[in-house]
């Protein structure tokens, strides 16, 4: 009895000690990416985002939640590998301009930022939909 005591006792402190670690390692999971929410809405981009940072893997979520089609285009693609990930089809390349969007459909775009400035988007059908991130370079002190 005083055996099965002692190793219950074990079970519970590694499975306290595990939950603590998982917590407490919840942010540098989340920190890994940094997300950036694009929400098509009355023919106007609504953007929901944190500080960008240089050289972090960046994840552009675009939801079309108007009744007619879109496009989420940037120059910002050129020349950096990306990957769109769309109606459960994944395309990867350099050469990725942006996404055409269905009404009520969304895409996932992965790339790491690495150019800091203004980088405009725009949706090509709608020239008056225009949007932009703003990416600065910030030396540490």
């Amino acid at each position: 009895m005083k055996q099965g005591r002692r190793s219950l006792g074990w079970v519970i402190v590694l499975g306290v000690t595990w939950a603590i670690w998982g917590v407490s390692a919840l942010p540098l999971w989340s920190q890994s990416e940094q997300v950036i929410e694009v929400t098509i809405k009355d023919f106007k981009f609504v953007t929901k985002q944190g500080p960008l940072r240089l050289g972090v893997p960046t994840v552009i979520k675009v939801k079309n939640d108007d009744a007619e089609r879109h496009d989420f285009g940037s120059t910002m693609f050129e020349g950096i590998p990306t990957q769109v990930e769309r109606d459960g089809v994944v395309v990867y390349g350099r050469g990725v301009g942006g996404v055409f969007l269905d009404s009520k459909r969304d895409a996932v775009l992965r790339f790491n930022m690495s150019r800091p400035g203004r980088h405009e988007f725009r949706c090509s059908i709608h020239p008056n939909m225009k949007g932009e991130l703003l990416l600065l370079s910030v030396e540490a002190v």
